[in-house]
């Protein structure tokens, strides 16, 4: 137990980052596969609809890779797992320049 105005034990701070982490990513990062799926379904053609969602699915499979290559990659180069997060985050930046030019059409909601 900690008395008043003392600092929680180290173990307690990583918990708490950990929990907090956990819970952002199933907040955000969750909900970004359906929402996809749902702006594809609103932008493309009705006729290209199979076309669209195929093209979805492979490229989602292609690369796949990407994200544990990193991981495992920066964990070679630097010798901590830490560093191999910082190989996620790259990832996740590529993926978000790959999407910030991406809008749907003018009338489509």
């Amino acid at each position: 137990m900690t008395l008043a105005g003392e600092a929680p034990p180290r173990r307690w701070t990583i918990s708490w980052a950990f929990w907090v982490c956990g819970l952002a990513l199933a907040m955000f990062v969750g909900p970004a596969p359906s929402a996809s799926r749902t702006f594809l379904a609103r932008i493309v053609k009705p006729e290209r609809e199979g076309e669209a969602f195929g093209l979805y699915a492979t490229t989602g499979r292609a690369v796949s890779f990407r994200g544990p290559l990193m991981f495992s990659g920066f964990i070679g180069l630097f010798g901590s797992q830490r560093a191999g997060m910082a190989g996620i985050v790259v990832v996740l930046i590529a993926g978000l320049a790959a999407v910030l030019p991406v809008r749907a059409p003018k009338g489509v909601r």
